[in-house]
């Protein structure tokens, strides 16, 4: 196997070499663009922190060789988009040799490893937005059709002139029918309806 790492800091090249000294061939380059072709089995690591996000999104989405993601400081947000890029691994940069080698042994049995504490973060965000789905769900079902059908428009973005135009009825019975809404889901504005809406799932007309 042939550990591909791709960084531009002199930090973490030492840090990794010293990590996976014993772990195989290991191939640095400071740029993703020189990085060579991988056989089957090998491992490509990218230091996001001193690449640019876009190029390691690109080249993670594009590759269909196995993929790891290091950030010097991990986040939610960090590992989500090493997830939908195709990434096989997201961790920290300088995690102990130990570590390292966990992360090798799952990738070459064709695993993946992620931080247990930012999974536990996303279960929790992914638990909290059903709570918030369910909660905005049964808001809705206060309204009559037809301003479900017009609280659809307002969550794309449509404006009163639009859904006048859309609906065949005038700016003022929108604007009626928006003040009803707002009176029946407890909120002030278009901007708070929108925020409701953005946790509902697809509103049918009833």
């Amino acid at each position: 196997m042939t550990i591909y790492v791709c960084s531009r800091s002199s930090a973490f090249a030492r840090h990794i070499s010293n990590a996976l000294g014993e772990s195989g061939a290991i191939r640095q380059f400071s740029s993703v663009n020189l990085l060579p072709p991988a056989e089957l089995g090998d491992v490509y690591i990218l230091h996001l922190s001193s690449l640019a996000e876009q190029e390691v999104s690109a080249f993670t989405a594009a590759k269909l060789a196995v993929v790891a993601v290091a950030d010097d400081a991990p986040a939610v947000s960090g590992l989500l988009a090493a997830s939908e890029n195709g990434a096989k691994a997201y961790f920290n940069s300088y995690m102990a040799p130990q570590h390292y080698a966990q992360l090798l042994r799952l990738l070459e049995a064709g695993g993946s490893w992620f931080p247990p504490a930012l999974l536990g973060e996303v279960f929790a965000l992914a638990r909290a937005g059903d709570t918030q789905s369910r909660e905005s769900a049964a808001e809705l079902e206060k309204l009559t059709p037809r301003e479900r059908e017009l609280a659809e428009f307002v969550a794309d973005g449509r404006s009163n002139k639009d859904i006048a135009l859309e609906c065949n009825i005038s700016e003022r019975t929108v604007k009626a029918h928006l003040t009803s809404i707002y009176e029946k889901l407890g909120i002030s504005d278009r901007k708070g309806l929108m925020i409701l809406l953005s946790h509902r799932p697809a509103l049918t007309p009833h």
